[in-house]
């Protein structure tokens, strides 16, 4: 996509493009089972380092014209606190998907909610995307706020697309449209 470095600010977080240095922070990510089990399809696997840091390097760092990766620092310290990113970016048909997690030493803390905002205030006004979703688990209920906080509509549902610990759960899809978004900065 760029070889430019992007950097965007919000009220408590800044985004910027990961870089090497970022790699053990992304590595706990993840490492962790708590976050994996609320972000990802697959059963948890804790990776070797080697192996992890191959796939940072080769799959996670680099932005293309379709994966836009940044990690969420706190915007007074610096300190890495998460990361986002915008993926499956279509540039014919304006729109994208994005996902987000924040570390659990910093949940609860407004960082997801500044980092889904400031991205999004990117994608519809400097890439001038039409549309914005999200695909979130029906008990991931930090992410679910997240995205209703900042006008996401539930517009679909996967019926038991999961299995987890003996259950079967939805898979939640939410967008959101560019004039919903700035409607919505409007009202504020």
């Amino acid at each position: 996509m760029t070889d430019q470095t992007i950097v965007l600010a919000g009220d408590l977080v800044t985004l910027t493009n990961p870089e090497d240095s970022h790699a053990s922070f992304f590595y706990e990510l993840a490492s962790d089972e708590q976050l994996r089990y609320y972000s990802s399809d697959e059963p948890f696997r804790k990776l070797q380092p080697e192996e992890f840091i191959y796939y940072y390097l080769t799959r996670l760092m680099p932005s293309t014209r379709y994966y836009l990766p940044f990690v969420i620092l706190d915007k007074d310290t610096g300190q890495p606190v998460g990361q986002i990113h915008a993926g499956r970016i279509d540039q014919d048909n304006q729109n994208c998907m994005i996902g987000f997690e924040i570390h659990p030493r910093f949940q609860q803390r407004g960082y997801g909610t500044d980092a889904v905002e400031t991205l999004l205030d990117y994608l519809f006004f400097d890439m001038q995307l039409h549309r914005v979703g999200a695909e979130v688990y029906e008990y991931n209920q930090a992410s679910r706020k997240v995205l209703k906080k900042l006008g996401f509509s539930q517009e679909g549902r996967l019926t038991e697309w999961l299995y987890r610990n003996g259950k079967y759960w939805d898979k939640l899809l939410y967008g959101i449209l560019r004039n919903e978004w700035i409607n919505s900065a409007d009202d504020e």
